[in-house]
């Protein structure tokens, strides 16, 4: 019993000291921890007291994220004493520290603040004084650098002031986002038209979109856009007291030149307003139909202006198959019906005014025809022609000064009629059938004819001679030929071909050879955008624009600028109402153009070009 109470006693006392040191160790963590008495009670302290270290280690991370951001304000402001002074405490606080922490502090640094590209705080702090000192130069040579930048852009400024010029090319204000913007072309049918080829998928981004987009505009709809209001003209800036005096010295100057000029005043006017014709692009409005007032019960076989109307109200006349020939008064807002005339047995296919003298000519499948004398209203019939055994005389084209009119007779006969006589001048054979006739404009110095066997003629006019004879160089029938001011030739072909030929220069030929010339001719563009025979070509006043139709199918009209050969692709469109187009003309100064369609009516169009 003594030796077993010896051991209890033993094993308690052992126990309280146990417990005894183990108060002890929990009294004092912080001592042990910074004073360790041995390796044993270093390694008890480093695991039981982690969430004070935890807290002492989160305190110092704040404080050196703290430190970090005012080295970092000090790089970027230039405040070099502030950052020195803060980098030698770093440096003090950093040798009194444990390796340890070290190891830990600069993992949480190199993640948290890895800004400057330095790895190591103490490489840093090394390299902190040169880097201020470099970035104090840089600074103070930008500065010089903007100085110098903005003394220039002032004395640009001011030199702009002076000159009264200013850059405005430049976009007033960029959008940053463009340059992220990706747009698919392939996503909508208007995105489609800005590929520049059919391979192209890839998508643009936005600056590159804007630029496409401004190219399109510009070979589209720049031209007809009515934007002249947003432009800066000459004509707003003041002009100096000498240069005004100048320009009305030279207004003066002009009125007394048109004071003493023996021209009409209107084709004074027309040759001082005469503008060049921009490609590609047509500004065209439609305008109420001409005969709106008194539509055609038929095919509207001819339409053609008088010559000497005036351009802004021109007189229109109109004829088909109902036999009936109609005047209008052409306006912008509306036309008006004048008058009208029914013939009873003709059917009328041609009808044309003879020069600028009122008359017009009707003819049509019969072997008689009529002259009309719209200002007298004195009607003419001439039941045929002497000496001439003629079935139809539908084919009927004028001469510019309307004192002939040719017939396009059997066995290839060209017949001249005289208008003031009513008689048979002469008679112009060529090969084949007679399809087309056309006299030189604007003087009707020489008459050209085509047929069956695809050659073009020409005929001295006085001299009743053939003077050339050419092959076209399509092959096929000859179905149109019209002439322009400007001495250029088309031919049309029942392939839809339509070639055009400067004819100008070979009537400088003609002019010093004394033979008829029979080489062959190179056109200057062979126009193959009627897919049907090309039944209808005409020129405008001053020969800038060529229009080219088709009777067999529908909406087969097309505008050509002359000077380039290039066809117009804004006008007309698959939604403009054309229908079948049977006849077309232009108005004096061209301010209109006229077509008749199978459906009776007149469409009419106003060409803005020369109606500014």
């Amino acid at each position: 019993m003594g030796k077993k109470s010896k051991q209890s006693d033993r094993s308690a006392g052992s126990d309280a000291g146990k417990e005894k040191k183990r108060k002890k160790v929990h009294e004092s963590p912080l001592i042990q921890q910074h004073e360790p008495t041995d390796r044993n009670n270093a390694n008890q302290s480093s695991s039981k007291p982690r969430k004070h270290k935890h807290k002492r280690e989160k305190s110092k991370k704040v404080l050196k994220e703290e430190e970090e951001e005012r080295q970092l304000t000090a790089l970027l402001f230039g405040k070099k004493m502030d950052v020195l002074d803060e980098q030698d405490d770093y440096n003090q606080e950093k040798q009194q520290s444990t390796p340890s922490d070290e190891a830990e502090e600069d993992a949480g640094l190199m993640f948290e603040i890895d800004r400057t590209g330095v790895d190591d705080p103490v490489e840093l702090a090394e390299s902190t004084e040169p880097t201020i000192l470099k970035n104090d130069k840089a600074d103070k040579q930008k500065s010089q650098d903007e100085k110098q930048i903005d003394d220039s852009d002032d004395e640009s400024d001011n030199d702009d002031d002076e000159t009264g010029d200013s850059d405005d090319d430049g976009p007033a204000w960029i959008d940053e986002d463009d340059e992220d913007l990706q747009v698919d072309l392939l996503e909508t049918n208007r995105l489609r038209k800005l590929r520049k080829t059919r391979d192209e998928t890839q998508p643009l981004r936005g600056d590159d979109l804007q630029k496409r987009l401004r190219n399109r505009y510009k070979s589209t709809m720049a031209a007809t856009a009515q934007t002249q209001w947003a432009r800066l003209d000459d004509d707003d800036k003041q002009e100096e007291p000498d240069k005004q005096q100048q320009n009305d010295d030279d207004d003066d100057q002009d009125d007394t030149d048109i004071q003493l000029s023996s021209q009409p005043l209107l084709q004074h006017g027309a040759s001082s307003s005469t503008k060049r014709l921009a490609p590609n692009i047509l500004s065209v409005v439609r305008c109420p139909d001409a005969n709106q007032s008194d539509y055609n019960k038929a095919v509207v076989q001819a339409v053609h202006f008088h010559p000497g109307s005036d351009p802004d109200q021109p007189l229109l006349l109109t004829a088909g198959l109902d036999k009936t020939l109609r005047f209008f008064q052409v306006t912008a807002e509306g036309s008006e019906k004048v008058h009208g005339i029914h013939f009873p047995k003709l059917p009328i296919y041609s009808a044309a005014f003879l020069g600028d003298t009122g008359k017009v000519v009707v003819s049509g499948r019969r072997p008689f025809f009529y002259i009309y004398d719209s200002i007298a209203g004195k009607l003419d019939y001439i039941p045929k022609i002497a000496g001439r055994q003629e079935r139809s005389l539908e084919t009927c084209v004028a001469s510019p000064d309307g004192k002939l009119i040719a017939f396009g007779g059997n066995d290839g006969y060209v017949i001249l009629v005289d208008v003031h006589s009513k008689q048979w001048l002469a008679n112009l054979k060529l090969n084949g059938s007679v399809r087309a006739i056309a006299f030189t404009q604007p003087n009707g110095d020489y008459l050209l004819a085509s047929g069956s066997d695809g050659d073009v003629y020409r005929w001295d006019v006085k001299t009743r001679q053939c003077v050339e004879r050419f092959e076209n160089q399509d092959g096929t029938i000859t179905s149109f030929l019209a002439t322009s001011t400007r001495q250029h030739l088309a031919v049309g072909a029942e392939s839809g071909v339509v070639n055009l030929y400067a004819d100008h220069v070979r009537q400088r030929q003609l002019a010093t050879s004394t033979t008829t010339i029979t080489d062959g001719r190179e056109p200057i563009k062979a126009i193959m955008n009627l897919q049907t025979s090309a039944d209808m070509v005409r020129f405008n006043h001053d020969g800038q624009i060529m229009a080219m139709s088709s009777r067999r199918e529908k909406n087969a009209l097309k505008l050509l600028h002359v000077p380039t050969a290039t066809v117009f692709s804004n006008w007309p469109t698959s939604k403009t109402p054309l229908s079948y187009v049977w006849s077309t003309d232009f108005s004096p100064q061209s301010k209109f153009l006229a077509m008749g369609n199978d459906k009776g009516k007149c469409l009419l169009y106003s060409l803005q070009h020369y109606n500014s």
